[in-house]
């Protein structure tokens, strides 16, 4: 058993030593100099990524591997002696077979077989099964006077009883001194390895000890009992053979390492009285062979064309090993621009991105060159863009026709190889009002999601037109891609349409901002209704180019159906698009093919103003003249407009033979065609001309 007091001051001097040696070369470089939450982050980027072995490979594992120098099975919950193959399912006393104990309950992260944490070895050990039984889920702690299972001569190691630890009043179960660091130390894993999701794990009486948040991830009392059982029961010989087994067994490898019995000194590092002082693990550590694997030096990446003002954007992977120093990004060329301007050695070696645009209102052909280095490595990308020159010629507005109180006929000549044209109509003197908003991010995720990612439980459901957010096993979330808020003083609006999945009422969906390291700046949540509705939250997040969009569901079957995400720069709460009908200041109308258009619904009797451009299949022309039309009571018509519709075309035609026949009234006015005085035949030839373009 190990003692306090004289073998712990021992050990803290003795371990490093020993441990140093089983500890991979640069495998902690990109945790070195950060401390706490930076350092709890930096170990999880280390440690996340692992083999999930299965049920019985954990088995094989113990039956190899944990066993004392005469192949007994250590057990960590009684005194009995066990063989490898004594192991059981069921147990009516003490010595009767030991079992696979989940340390963190199981039940705390869902109890499903499929996660990664149900397999894991950091916190699974062979134990008595009736003492296991007796533990059931309870949270570890110290009880006073606990209930100690026995059966003869053997003893369980632990005892279960109200807790006398201020902060938790309920039953726990207290280990033996001999394995309290031992414990504390799988916790300290779990809580690294694992944190991405553990402020999700609200389950059964996981909330006693956690306190569902990534950081510091456990409440006061239990952290506080998990650092002193760390510092009074040191990392033994039995830990780090364990530890190297791990990550190393040729059988069964779950491929990754504890880092607190690599080095005990990291706790205090992150949760401990060292929080503030960056960690070295006795001083630098020199890579065997730093590497930038991408972006690929040397390359060259084409960003499309575009038109002026338009632009471009490009997302370019970085990723490295070994690596030590903080990588630093420049970008030249003109109109190129890259964010972010440094990546950190964990996020380089965990894989991380470049975002590049392009923008430029004059046409050419552009290049630019893409720098990421540090004094360790370095890479040159060489960028390439188009914008193609306004080759269309300006179409030349003409006189407005058909004009009354509340609508014009805006006119123009025709323009070759223009496709459309687009109209801009604005009342005279009239100032539009700075945007407020400006649509940053708009996902159609009725068959999945293309530029965000997903973590956690997540399914595409195209059947159902939707990306569900959480199983029935777990919980999910998404992250957008980077939005610059710097316009907006960090003010966000998120509008989501969503609803709760088959009938899981009181379905919770949170919507947050994070920044570039995914600490929650800002967030809001909704409880979902059966039926697809907009929910909008107003956020605040940071005026820089580093903010994120996370979306979650924030329990196991409760499932939320996302249907379509739109995120703004400001707040678009009240946001309401112009359209042509909508607006009677300011309006602009695209995709017209002809070279006039019925402009309606304005204010009476106000002058405006208009002008027109061409839009080609590459290019677009400049605006045209500007055209000022005063609106009438007295109803204006283009000459040949018989029939009053606006339009001058065959309709006419028939509009003024029916007149001429006396099948509709005769109208002097709409009927001279030709200025005569009468209304006859001649008239009718002088309209068909004008639908010709002859006259």
């Amino acid at each position: 058993m190990k003692k306090y007091f004289i073998s712990t001051i021992v050990a803290l001097i003795a371990f490093p030593v020993m441990m140093l040696a089983s500890v991979p070369t640069g495998y902690y470089n990109a945790a070195q100099n950060k401390t706490g939450e930076a350092l709890l982050t930096a170990l999880y980027n280390i440690i996340k990524t692992h083999t999930k072995l299965s049920y019985g490979q954990v088995l094989t594992f113990m039956q190899k591997y944990d066993l004392d120098e005469n192949n007994h099975i250590l057990d960590m919950y009684s005194t009995a002696v066990y063989g490898p193959n004594d192991n059981g399912s069921s147990a009516s006393n003490v010595g009767e077979g030991w079992n696979r104990e989940h340390s963190f309950p199981n039940s705390w992260f869902g109890g499903s077989s499929s996660h990664k944490a149900y397999t894991d070895l950091f916190h699974l050990y062979p134990t008595d099964i009736r003492v296991n039984s007796q533990r059931s889920s309870n949270p570890f702690g110290e009880c006073a006077n606990g209930t100690r299972l026995s059966n003869g001569d053997i003893v369980a190691k632990g005892k279960l009883g109200p807790s006398t630890r201020s902060g938790y009043s309920g039953t726990v179960f207290e280990p033996d001194d001999e394995y309290k660091g031992d414990f504390a130390r799988s916790y300290f894993y779990l809580a690294t390895c694992y944190n991405d999701e553990i402020s999700t794990w609200n389950y059964n009486q996981s909330s006693s000890m956690l306190a569902m948040n990534s950081y510091p991830v456990f409440k006061d009392w239990a952290l506080q009992m998990l650092l002193e059982w760390h510092r009074l029961d040191p990392v033994s010989q039995k830990e780090i053979a364990r530890n190297d087994s791990i990550y190393s067994a040729k059988s069964v490898k779950q491929g990754n390492r504890n880092p607190y019995i690599d080095y005990p000194e990291l706790v205090e590092y992150v949760w401990g009285n060292k929080v503030g002082q960056n960690w070295t693990p006795g001083g630098s550590v020199t890579p065997t062979n730093p590497e930038l694997t991408l972006p690929v030096d040397g390359s060259t990446i084409d960003m499309g064309s575009t038109t002026p003002g338009n632009r471009l954007t490009a997302t370019i992977d970085v990723e490295g090993l070994e690596l030590l120093q903080t990588l630093n990004v420049s970008i030249t060329g003109d109109g190129f621009s890259a964010y972010p301007q440094t990546i950190s050695a964990a996020d380089a070696i965990s894989g991380t991105e470049i975002y590049v645009t392009f923008n430029s209102n004059n046409p050419g052909t552009y290049t630019g060159t893409l720098t990421v280095a540090s004094n360790e490595v370095s890479a040159t990308v060489t960028l390439t863009a188009v914008v193609h020159g306004t080759s269309i010629d300006v179409p030349v507005a003409t006189d407005a026709t058909n004009i009354n109180a509340t609508s014009f006929k805006a006119n123009w000549n025709a323009v070759t190889d223009a496709q459309t044209y687009t109209l801009y109509v604005s009342k005279k003197g009239y100032v539009p009002p700075t945007p407020t908003y400006t649509l940053l991010l708009e996902e159609d995720m009725s068959s999945g999601s293309t530029t965000w990612t997903a973590y956690g439980k997540t399914y595409e459901d195209a059947a159902n037109g939707c990306f569900r957010l959480g199983t029935s096993n777990g919980s999910g979330y998404i992250i957008s891609p980077v939005v610059n808020l710097t316009t907006s003083n960090g003010v966000v609006t998120v509008k989501t349409t969503a609803s709760y999945y088959g009938s899981d009422s009181g379905t919770q969906m949170k919507v947050s901002v994070i920044d570039g390291n995914e600490n929650e700046l800002d967030s809001e949540t909704f409880t979902l209704t059966a039926t697809d509705a907009v929910y909008t939250a107003v956020l605040t997040g940071v005026a820089s180019p580093i903010n994120r969009i996370k979306i979650e569901s924030l329990a196991s079957k409760k499932r939320v159906q996302l249907k379509n995400v739109k995120v703004y720069a400001g707040d678009a709460s009240t946001a309401k698009a112009v359209s042509e009908s909508g607006d009677e200041n300011t309006r602009t109308i695209t995709g017209i093919t002809g070279t006039n258009y019925m402009v309606q619904n304005l204010t009476e009797n106000a002058t405006y103003e208009y002008k027109v451009k061409a839009i080609g299949a590459n290019s677009q022309s400049d605006w045209s003249n500007v055209i000022e039309v005063t609106l009438t009571a007295g109803q204006q018509y283009e000459r040949g407009d018989v029939n009053r519709d606006g339009q001058v075309n065959v309709s006419d035609v028939t509009a003024l033979i029916n007149m001429i026949l006396g099948v509709i009234p005769m109208n002097l006015e709409a009927g001279d065609v030709n200025g005569s005085g009468g209304v006859n035949v001649s008239d009718v030839t002088y309209l068909i001309n004008i639908i010709l373009g002859v006259i």
